[in-house]
């Protein structure tokens, strides 16, 4: 398998494929590498190399923003924090305890795992995460998506370094397109994913982030 290229050098090459073709995706600037260092304090766990880089690029997007990630949106530091924080709160009440995930054997059969970091999020209780507490220790840092309403827990990438240049590539060759009006089409960009591609397939031109994510309400109002 060929080196994949740096996560600086792919994720620019995204930025700058946003702002020729995405003009609603908006980023927010640098974080501050302290917020980094008080969310793994507060966590007890290690933030990927990865994800510090990518938020020393970019400290997620801003709210309101298009969603960079096929409708779903980059989250800042402060708000990985307090997403993380929330499901591992509610884990640990037992609001989980009935529900049975259905999950690969290369990822653990919980519904929500502390070890798991968001880094995107649909503002509906769907996160693409970070797993940092594998089964097998050679993966972590292998990228899930966690759905509140749904059991599957698919692979989504090996790495945020690979999921991105997957992306980038995929941007590139046309499979994505963007519309002002219904944003992505191929919603959170599944169809660059290594598991569920088709997960979303009956969702069509349909924004699913909301504008304003400052409330961390996990439960869909239908």
């Amino acid at each position: 398998m060929p080196d994949l290229p740096a996560l600086t050098l792919t994720f620019s090459h995204i930025r700058d494929w946003m702002r020729a073709h995405a003009p609603g995706v908006n980023l927010c600037p640098q974080a501050d590498p302290a917020a980094l260092d008080n969310f793994a304090a507060k966590s007890g766990l290690s933030l990927p190399d990865d994800l510090r880089e990518l938020l020393l690029i970019a400290d997620g997007e801003l709210r309101g923003s298009a969603g960079l990630i096929g409708n779903w949106r980059l989250l800042p530091i402060t708000e990985i924090q307090a997403s993380w924080g929330l499901m591992t709160q509610l884990s640990s009440k037992g609001a989980f305890t009935d529900l049975e995930p259905e999950t690969p054997p290369y990822i653990r059969k919980t519904w929500w795992d502390m070890g798991w970091v968001p880094v995107a999020g649909c503002g509906d209780g769907g996160f693409f995460c970070l797993d940092t507490n594998p089964p097998e220790s050679e993966r972590a840092g292998q990228v899930l998506l966690f759905l509140q309403e749904r059991p599957e827990r698919p692979l989504v990438a090996g790495s945020l370094r690979a999921w991105f240049d997957r992306i980038a590539r995929d941007l590139d060759a046309g499979v994505y397109t963007y519309d002002t009006e219904a944003g992505f089409n191929g919603e959170a960009f599944m169809w660059s994913a290594l598991e569920g591609k088709h997960l979303f397939d009956d969702i069509e031109g349909k924004l699913m982030v909301k504008n304003d994510s400052s409330k961390h309400d996990l439960t869909r109002k239908d």
